[in-house]
This record gives structure tokens, C-alpha cells and sequence, in this order.
């Protein structure tokens, strides 16, 4: 679904300015807004491609449109916004404008458009306005004269029918910021279970305040709709947050429904591993009065991975299968390989999934020990730093934890990288507060009934996370200190102890495996050797008895 975009360069050093005043009455404009409704942008966003100097945007239109099309400059957005003359700053010297396609899916009465942004710059602010009809627009005073506007006329360009100085079919100027260089720091928050109710007006805003956040994260149950018009409101909530900065997300149950699964794949593009759903036998044991039967089971396969500024990201999908030997497991496995032998680079690996392997709510009836019993000890062999959750909604993180054992309690809160993964239960995303086990665990750390968002800030040596409330108050904070720059003996044994589970089954015949192993290789030579089974099997049988007779 994604194409790689039509980019030109406009020098606004090399054009005049041209001012155009329309004078229109009150009627008319009301007149034409209506009709413009059809072609306004809406529920723009961001998020990240494959390529480390890319972006797509991504907006909704209700009618068609001939092309959309993406204006983009190096800057702060005040330089157009102030109508500052741009010739006089080399800063802002350059307009790109870049051209995408749009994608129609089955139920929505709508487009999607998507344009992918390309050649961006580490660490840099750009400012951009996506929109379509006349590519040069008249808000743009220095970019076009007036003799080449009149020229596309006569070669037949068609704005839609529509007036060349129609800037209803634009959006205004948005700023995003770049990722950082690996010099710097990067500041990211993460949330899930939104809705389109409750507090999640309140979440986006809080974040949308904070300035030094440059990626947000969705870790599930974005609206909880099962019809395209929540998933319209959604769009319309999140923007003020996801226009501005990359909006990257995971499903969640909800997202996997039948009328969200279209909307969500199609709506939030990600760079998935695999771009199209498969399709696998799948066999259900029978019973002794019915037999087996093999169904083909469809995987819509949502799960990718990406690299951000000292931060290695691995995007599971819940809903996936994800058990030993499933393609989302082999490829896991790769990642997590991949991720440490890049621990330099990127000394933290994170791994966002909806469903939780630790969580003391009731609202899906506690931990999922099904990923659990799949998944957690790959995070141990690996030194997985942090894992995100979803899915239950209040906020609770654990101790370092593995298989519910406390690996090391710290009540300053400052842990280093060796001591294990820490589980974050973020379901703080607005929707409805689920209620507690009356019983805390051993493992849990902290846990509370507030919507709100984390935020992570990772240099190279160390990781800073922090819970915040909606109304900015604190709710969490921990930090990790780096302290593996590559992978050491401890962690290599774990891989060779763990792989030895994964020939077997990881949670049976072990110890059966290890003293048959022991009694072949020390025990039975060295019976051999002092010929003990001999000594041994003369001891036991009686020596027959002889009779004097016998020798007459």
C-alpha cells in the first residue's frame, strides 16, 4: 500500500513574490465550505518507515481528490505561519513537495492518503501541511510568480474544479522533530487502551503539551470501535499528538475484531515484516466420538521492529501466533540476535505487546501466563530491559522479575541492566479503570488506578522512566544504568542453557536428561574401570556349594 512518493525541489529564493486577495462574500464562503468538507484533511499523523530518513503522514479525506500531496520545509512553522519573508533565512530556503497515493478499503466512505517524506535529517525541526488541488499554493507568497500559474492553466491542469487559492483543502502548518543523532539523548512516552471516551482527551492533551517528547507509542485498543465512524473520532482525538511527532502502534484486542481490523491496518500503515496477512493449517485434536479436523486459520502478522536513538524496539502482536516454532517466534528470536549484537548502538531493547505477562488486575482475570510460559525466558536470555503492556487498564509496574521471582528489590528504584526485565502494565490510556486483586504480589512494584502516559528518556548509560499522570502529577519513576556493552559469559551460558529446553520441552525431562546424561560420561566408566559391576554381581550371587563326595 505504500509507493515511493513523487519529490520536487522548489528554491523560494528563485521565484517572486504574489499576493492574491480574494474578495468573497459571507454567502459564498459558507457555500463553498460545504463542499469543502469533502476534500479537508483530517486525522493526520505520523510514523516511521523502514529507512532511517524517512516518514509517511497519513490523513483521511471524505471525497476523492486528484493527488495527495505534502509541503515540507526544513524550520520552524512560524516562518509561514508569521508570513516572515523566507528569502531573507537560508534556513528555510527549500520547499519540498512530495506526492503519494490513496487507498480505498471496504466499509469506509472515505480515502486514505499516504505520502512518504524522505531525506530528512537527524535532530532537525520541519515544518509541513498535507492537502491536495493546485500543488503551488497561494499561501506560499514566494514560491511561484504569477505567469506560472497562468501557464498550468493553459496546459490543462485541473485543481478539481476548484478555485487555485483554495486552502480548505489544506491543513495547517504542523512541526514534527527528527530522531536524535547518537550523541544525543531521546525522549518517547507510551500508552494504550484509548477509546474515544472517558479520559483520553485528557491523556493526548498532557502529551501533546510535552515538548520533548519526539515518538509516541500505542500499545494497543486504539478506539474501540467496531465502525468506521469511532474510528473517525479517534483520528480527530489523537492528532493533536500524532501530527506533530511518530505515532507508532501494536493491536490489541479490539484492533483484531471483526469492522477494526480493516480500519486499523489501512488507517496506521507500519513497517511490518510481512505486508500481507498468511494463512496457515491448523489442526484440532478430535475427541474418541468425533474425529480431527484441519481449518486454515488466517495471521494477520502486526508485528515489526525499528531502531530509534540508543533504543532498539521490537513490536509483538498478542494476536499472532507466538509459540515455539511460529513464524512470529523465529522471527523474534532473529530480533532479539540482531538487537544484541547492536547492544553498543542501541543499549536498550524494549519490547511492546498488548497482553501481559504480569499484571495484578482483574480486569482480564490477571497475568497472561500463556505468554508467559512462551516468551519470558527469550526476554531473560536476552536482556530484555523494559516490556510495555496493555490491556488491563490502571498502571503497575514490577519489580526485575522472572517466572513471578523477585530478581532484585531496590526501594531507590535504581537498578542496572544486568538485574533482570522490569514489566510495565500501561493501560493509562483514557478507557475505564480496571479494578485490583485485593492481594499486591511479591513482583509488583507499584500499581495504581490513574490514566496517564510513561515516558521514557534514554541516554547511552542510562534509562529514565517515569509515570505521569494526566494532571502532571508523578506517579512513577525508576531508572536503569547500562552495564553491558556486549553480550558476556553469564548471558552466553543462559543461551546454551535455554537452548538445551528448546530441543526438549523447556518445562519437562530436564533433570531425567542431565543424570542419564552424567551417568554415561563419569559414572558407568568408571565402574568399567575398577570393574565394579563384577565385584558388584560376585557379592550378590551365593558361590556354590561343593560336597568332598563329589571329588571321590
Amino acid at each position: 500500500m505504500k509507493e515511493s512518493p513523487t519529490t520536487s525541489n522548489i528554491s523560494a529564493t528563485s521565484t517572486t513574490t504574489t499576493t492574491t486577495t480574494a474578495n468573497l462574500s459571507i454567502t459564498s464562503i459558507n457555500e463553498m465550505s460545504e463542499k469543502q468538507k469533502l476534500y479537508s484533511p483530517r486525522e493526520i499523523h505520523l510514523a516511521l518507515t523502514n529507512k532511517d530518513d524517512e516518514m509517511v503522514v497519513t490523513w483521511i479525506t471524505k471525497g476523492r481528490i486528484n493527488q495527495p500531496i505534502v509541503y515540507l520545509f526544513k524550520g520552524d512553522c512560524s516562518v509561514v505561519t508569521s508570513n516572515s519573508n523566507i528569502n531573507n533565512n537560508n534556513e528555510y530556503n527549500s520547499f519540498n513537495i512530495s506526492i503519494g497515493k490513496s487507498i480505498v478499503y471496504n466499509g469506509l466512505e472515505g480515502y486514505v492518503h499516504s505520502v512518504t517524506l524522505n531525506n530528512l535529517e537527524f535532530g532537525k525541526t520541519y515544518c509541513y501541511s498535507v492537502g491536495s488541488g493546485n500543488i503551488y499554493r497561494s499561501d506560499i507568497k514566494s514560491l511561484v510568480d504569477q505567469q506560472q500559474q497562468q501557464q498550468k492553466k493553459k496546459e490543462g491542469y485541473n485543481d478539481d474544479d476548484d478555485d487555485n487559492n483554495d486552502l480548505l483543502r489544506w491543513s495547517k502548518w504542523i512541526s514534527f522533530k527528527t530522531k536524535s543523532n547518537e550523541i544525543d539523548h531521546v525522549t518517547f512516552g507510551a500508552f494504550a487502551d484509548s477509546g474515544t471516551w472517558g479520559d483520553v482527551h485528557e491523556v493526548v492533551a498532557s502529551m501533546s503539551k510535552d515538548e520533548s517528547l519526539t515518538l509516541a507509542i500505542h500499545g494497543g485498543d486504539l478506539s474501540y470501535g467496531l465502525k468506521e465512524e469511532v474510528w473517525d473520532t479517534f483520528g480527530d482525538i489523537i492528532q493533536p499528538l500524532a501530527s506533530r511527532m511518530p505515532f507508532m502502534v501494536i493491536p490489541g484486542n479490539w484492533d483484531v475484531k471483526e469492522g477494526a481490523l480493516q480500519p486499523f491496518v489501512n488507517r496506521y500503515p507500519m513497517p511490518l515484516v510481512y505486508k500481507q496477512p498468511t494463512i496457515e493449517k491448523k489442526r484440532i485434536s478430535g475427541t474418541p466420538s468425533t474425529p480431527s479436523i484441519t481449518t486454515l486459520q488466517t495471521n494477520p502478522n502486526l508485528y515489526y521492529s525499528f531502531r530509534y536513538t540508543h533504543v532498539y524496539f521490537i513490536m509483538l502482536s498478542s494476536y499472532d501466533p507466538y509459540s515455539l516454532g511460529s513464524q512470529q517466534y523465529k522471527w523474534l528470536v532473529n530480533e532479539l540476535e540482531l538487537a544484541n549484537s547492536m547492544r553498543q548502538q542501541y543499549p536498550w531493547l524494549i519490547v511492546i505487546a498488548h497482553s501481559p505477562m504480569y499484571s495484578s488486575s482483574t480486569g482480564h482475570g490477571g497475568s497472561d501466563t500463556g505468554v508467559r510460559t512462551q516468551l519470558e525466558w527469550l526476554y531473560d536470555v536476552y536482556n530484555v530491559n523494559v516490556v510495555f503492556s496493555g490491556h488491563d487498564h490502571g498502571y503497575e509496574r514490577t519489580h526485575p522479575v522472572l517466572a513471578e521471582k523477585v530478581l532484585k528489590k531496590n526501594h531507590n528504584s535504581q537498578y542496572k541492566s544486568k538485574d533482570g526485565t522490569i514489566h510495565i502494565l500501561g493501560g493509562t490510556g483514557g478507557a475505564t479503570a480496571d479494578p485490583w486483586f485485593e492481594e499486591q504480589p511479591n513482583w509488583s512494584a507499584i500499581r495504581e488506578s490513574t490514566s496517564g502516559y510513561t515516558k521514557f528518556i534514554a541516554h547511552k548509560q542510562t534509562l529514565q522512566v517515569t509515570y505521569l499522570r494526566m494532571n502532571g502529577t508523578l506517579g512513577d519513576h525508576f531508572q536503569i544504568t547500562n552495564e553491558f556493552p556486549t553480550l558476556d559469559s553469564i548471558k552466553s551460558s543462559k543461551i546454551f542453557s535455554h537452548n538445551n529446553k528448546i530441543n526438549s520441552n523447556p518445562s519437562e525431562h530436564t533433570g531425567v536428561f542431565l543424570l542419564f546424561f552424567a551417568l554415561i560420561v563419569f559414572v558407568f566408566p568408571i565402574c568399567a574401570y575398577y570393574k565394579l559391576p563384577h565385584l558388584i554381581f560376585s557379592s550378590l550371587v551365593p558361590k556354590p556349594m561343593i560336597s568332598n563326595k563329589s571329588m571321590v
